[in-house]
């Protein structure tokens, strides 16, 4: 026999004992989960979410094998997340509490704008906030969750110059939740509808004048491309949720029960770590590209924040006792942060 058929032999034999070992490993695990994130593998939340799914996989011992799957390896959109896990079509899910608005909106608190805007305000946001996204979700659902973390603060980006909080008006801008749309109304804007994975076509198309988001997810998916400026107002930070069916965990023993409890509080501060990092280096990622980087004045922000206040509370009797409640907590411990 040949050296080359030798050598072809012997890796056509790895690969086979590869997908034999693959397959057994994933037959052996005593309880098989799938883990969605509405973004594509190359974005943040992806990529941070794999890696947490790996690490509780691993932790387990391979007794709890959970799967990560990114947008288009599911037939799932951002909006549809938290019916998917209710329903148990996946167990584990991510999801920004502004998309599932519709469906929960008393939790959408950290997209009123202004309200809290910095790490550091979030983070008192969500220890003050306490366990009531879990009971709503639990109660509503049948949804628990494992985490409460940031996504940086949320701006505006676009291929012709915005500069001023002035120049939105007569704009088309990308929204994502509902309290945006009445925002940008305010503003004299036309707010329009978009999921992650139509942003960067619209702009391209013109079919937005901009898009609100933050620059770590711009730098995701490479809008520097198409996006030329950015007014950088960060008056929200998006408060994402990692939620689990709580059927699902009900029925692993206590053992594996514990391991997933623990490493969600293990991951948390990762995942507030590495989001801020992340977006420090997106900025300057994105100013490296030619992105044209614009801060509102001093004055024309504060008029901003006067004019956008009176929807807190608005919101709050909106969306019934829990919104009440959760604005309460929020406000003296974001401005604390």
């Amino acid at each position: 026999m040949g050296t080359n058929m030798k050598i072809r032999l012997i890796a056509n034999v790895l690969v086979a004992a590869s997908a034999i070992f693959g397959a057994s490993s994933a037959f052996s695990a005593e309880y098989n989960w799938r883990f969605f994130t509405y973004v594509p593998a190359t974005d943040f939340h992806a990529k941070m979410n794999k890696a947490f799914a790996e690490d509780i996989s691993k932790a387990s011992g391979g007794r709890l094998e959970i799967t990560h799957y990114s947008a288009g390896e599911l037939p799932y959109r951002a909006g549809d997340i938290l019916k998917a896990v209710a329903t148990n079509q996946i167990q584990m899910g991510q999801v920004g509490a502004g998309l599932a608005a519709g469906d929960a909106p008393e939790l959408d608190v950290f997209s009123l704008p202004f309200l809290c805007t910095s790490y550091a305000a979030f983070d008192s946001g969500v220890k003050a906030m306490g366990d009531i996204p879990d009971e709503v979700l639990n109660k509503k659902f049948g949804i628990r969750v494992l985490m409460n973390w940031p996504i940086p603060g949320q701006s505006i980006w676009s291929a012709e110059p915005i500069e001023t909080i002035g120049a939105v008006k007569g704009k088309k801008i990308r929204i994502w939740n509902p309290l945006q749309v009445e925002m940008l109304k305010q503003l004299g804007a036309t707010p329009t509808s978009l999921d992650p994975a139509e942003v960067i076509p619209a702009l391209q198309r013109k079919v937005v004048d901009g898009a609100i988001t933050s620059a770590l997810s711009a730098n995701d998916w490479k809008a520097y491309d198409i996006v030329k400026h950015g007014l950088v107002l960060n008056f929200t930070m998006a408060h994402q949720i990692t939620l689990v069916n709580a059927e699902a965990l009900a029925k692993l023993p206590e053992d594996l029960q514990e391991i997933v409890k623990k490493k969600s509080e293990e991951w948390t501060p990762k995942y507030f770590a590495a989001s801020q990092e992340a977006d420090q280096s997106a900025i300057k990622n994105m100013a490296a590209h030619g992105v044209t980087l614009s801060m509102p004045k001093e004055d024309e922000l504060a008029q901003v924040k006067t004019q956008l206040r009176p929807m807190w509370e608005s919101w709050a009797a909106k969306n019934g006792p829990v919104a009440a409640e959760l604005l309460q907590r929020l406000m003296p411990a974001c401005q604390q942060g």
